[in-house]
């Protein structure tokens, strides 16, 4: 890793430099830095910015740094870059009264160590009975200077911004009449409550500082007690004198500022955490993770230093930590495979002991971020087998069947256990439940083993919830039916009746109208060419010419094959591409990519009696990876419905696989015996 330093300003009266030299991914940068004293306040135009170019391996990265600006080139010395030593040393304008707590005398004994820390606590219960501004100013009038640490002052501006911000949101009208003119008093006392906490060593007290003027609503230089502490916050930081947590701190804090006052200070802070990575462990990986939300430009540096942590931490997380890490993740709009490929592994090892809450954050944290690995399969596959009907948050299961759909995980175990779940707690399941935990069962044609219970279950809980399932989420559960030819008669009244259609064209969303039609269009064809009891078509055939997707591997793949195909059966004339069938609804289920038909009897259109032909015409289907599930091995539902039909008009069915025709794209005589084989194993219409 190196970087380049862009933008070092010089001109006659101002000199600039970076702040410090720093260690980056244990790689130094040699320059030249500028002695910090701690007990001064930075002017307005004391710090500028430059930007570094990041470069690790061919990955290079724009980011923002902070400079300082020295009148004084006599000041300019250099530094030891590999000191790790935190002494500095204090001007004679530094505040004396600072310097005698901070800096205390080596032969200061414990005695008065706890007499200050009395005195301090004695002058901070003072503050706590103060009910005014004015009484905290009066106190601090009574308060020696020497005695004023930067840990009173802290307490202080608390309680003056305390009992300020209180006034200003009961009394909100009088803000503009007591803000002019300003407050003189409080401005020197502010001022000089600023300069004893930004003077201090401890650095977690000008966090603290910070904290505080960034909530403050009253006074008109807030702004620039802001800049000031943010200035010496941003010093530090890039100075390495912040540990892992105050720079949490300080992000967050940057990020709460006014985007207009802050000037991405949050991503200066990059420089102190690659400094600091050394101490992110178990306990703070956390806290780091969550400042990504708030991070812009140096989000992926950040990202980069947790991604190297997380090997050596991962097995000490807890499952609420891996939880919120994944949602974390998903926020920030990151992707990192080295960390999900940790949390696949975290989640094999503790399967047996994350608690049902930490499950359902951690699954639906897979599923928005699109991560499947083997390790959460077998790891679900354990849980559902140990704890299925056990389960007491429905929202588990649910996020479990979520996760397999939109992977196109097809388990026997968790189907199966599915099954015996909606069995069991059918009555208390929500109707979105409901359909979340039934729809699996049809789209991978999965025919569980107490088929009998299950379907009588179904039955019984849509009887009694049918008005409150959204009609979307009904028409899914009738067509799962159908997939796995179990036919819901007892619904059909209800569902093709004014009050259900009416129901369905309340919809709004064009799209989402035009989907529930079309799917509802499906069920009726499908319950009219199969169940025997089925009084239909109910719905009047579309005539009308409109647009079908399909899809753009298929297209491709199609003409590709054509060309060889033809050659098999006898010429292209006896071949038709994406083809409709007047039978059946006009949808990219049901149109076929390639049919093989008799000379002069093809084109576009079939004719209507294809039945009259049994056997005569031979759909050709290519299936791409989205009609099977993940292991490439079970056509899903829909699917297998699809060639169900198409045998039950009268074709002949012969079934192409797409990654076969890929891979033999190159090998045209294996190409040509795929073919011939496939030809072969086609299969009949259903008489």
């Amino acid at each position: 890793m190196s970087v380049i330093v862009l933008n070092n300003f010089l001109s006659k009266t101002n000199k600039v430099f970076l702040s410090s030299p720093k260690i980056l991914c244990n790689i130094p940068i040699c320059c030249i830095s500028v002695g910090h004293v701690y007990s001064k306040i930075h002017k307005k135009d004391d710090l500028s910015q430059t930007t570094v170019i990041l470069q690790d391996g061919v990955d290079m990265q724009e980011l923002p740094a902070i400079v300082r600006k020295v009148k004084d080139v006599g000041l300019i010395t250099l530094r030891n870059f590999n000191s790790d030593s935190d002494s500095r040393k204090q001007p004679e304008s530094s505040v004396s009264f600072v310097q005698g707590d901070v800096n205390a005398a080596p032969e200061e004994t414990d005695n008065s160590k706890v007499s200050q820390e009395a005195e301090v606590n004695e002058m901070v219960e003072g503050f706590k009975r103060c009910y005014s501004p004015k009484g905290v100013y009066l106190l601090l009038e009574t308060i020696p200077a020497e005695e004023v640490t930067p840990t009173v002052a802290v307490q202080a501006m608390k309680k003056i911004i305390e009992l300020e911000n209180n006034k200003h949101y009961r009394n909100p009208i009088e803000k503009a009449v007591e803000e002019t003119p300003e407050n003189f008093a409080r401005t020197a006392i502010f001022n000089r409550l600023i300069e004893i906490v930004s003077s201090s060593i401890d650095s977690g007290i000008i966090i603290e500082g910070l904290k505080l003027v960034s909530h403050e609503l009253v006074g008109a230089k807030s702004a620039e007690y802001r800049k000031r502490l943010c200035d010496e916050v941003l010093v530090r930081a890039t100075d390495g004198k912040l540990d892992i947590i105050q720079l949490c701190e300080a992000a967050k804090i940057f990020s709460s500022i006014d985007c207009s006052e802050k000037a991405d200070n949050t991503d200066k802070l990059w420089a102190g955490l690659v400094e600091r990575a050394s101490e992110i462990d178990a306990s703070n990986i956390l806290i780091v993770f969550r400042i990504l939300l708030v991070l812009k430009k140096s989000k992926k540096v950040v990202l980069n230093i947790i991604e190297k942590k997380m090997s050596y931490v991962w097995w000490r997380l807890s499952g609420d930590a891996v939880g919120e890490i994944l949602t974390i993740l998903f926020e920030a709009k990151l992707r990192s495979y080295r960390i999900m490929n940790v949390f696949s592994r975290w989640i094999n090892t503790n399967i047996h002991t994350v608690t049902e809450d930490d499950l359902l954050e951690i699954v639906s944290g897979f599923t928005a971020l699109n991560h499947i690995d083997v390790g959460v399969e077998k790891a679900l596959e354990r849980y559902v087998k140990a704890k299925g009907i056990r389960i007491k948050n429905s929202a588990v299961m649910v996020a479990i069947m979520d996760y397999c759909v939109h992977f196109h995980f097809r388990s026997h175990y968790i189907l199966q256990g599915c099954a015996e779940y909606f069995i069991l707690n059918a009555s208390e399941l929500s109707p979105i439940a409901i359909k979340t935990l039934v729809v699996p069962i049809g789209l991978f044609d999965y025919h569980p083993s107490n088929a009998i219970q299950f379907w009588q279950t179904l039955e019984n809980v849509l009887e009694s919830k049918f008005v409150q399932f959204r009609p979307e989420d009904l028409i899914e559960v009738m067509l799962t039916c159908v997939y796995l030819e179990k036919y819901p008669v007892n619904f059909v009244k209800k569902i093709f009746n004014p009050y259900f259609l009416d129901r369905i064209h309340s919809q709004k969303d064009a799209s989402a109208l035009h989907q529930m039609r079309v799917r509802l269009k499906l069920f009726d064809t499908a319950m009219t060419l199969e169940c025997s009891q089925y009084r239909g078509p109910m719905l009047p055939r579309d005539h009308s010419v409109k647009p079908v997707w399909l899809d753009g591997r298929v297209i491709r793949m199609v003409n590709f094959v054509v060309q060889p195909l033809s050659t098999i059966v006898g010429g292209p004339d006896r071949l038709s591409t994406m083809v409709a069938v007047p039978q059946l609804p006009l949808t990219d289920l049901y149109v076929v990519d390639l049919v093989i038909h008799p000379s002069q009897m093809g084109g576009s259109m079939l004719p209507f009696n294809i039945r009259s032909g049994r056997n005569v015409f031979v759909a050709v289907l290519i299936h791409i990876p989205d009609h099977f599930s993940s292991d490439g091995k079970h056509l899903i539902g829909p699917q297998v419905m699809r060639k169900r039909h198409l045998r039950k008009i009268g074709f002949k069915v012969v079934e192409l696989d797409y990654n076969t025709l890929w891979r033999m794209k190159v090998h045209p005589k294996e190409l040509q015996s795929y073919l011939v084989e496939s030809l072969k194993a086609s299969v009949d219409a259903i008489e």
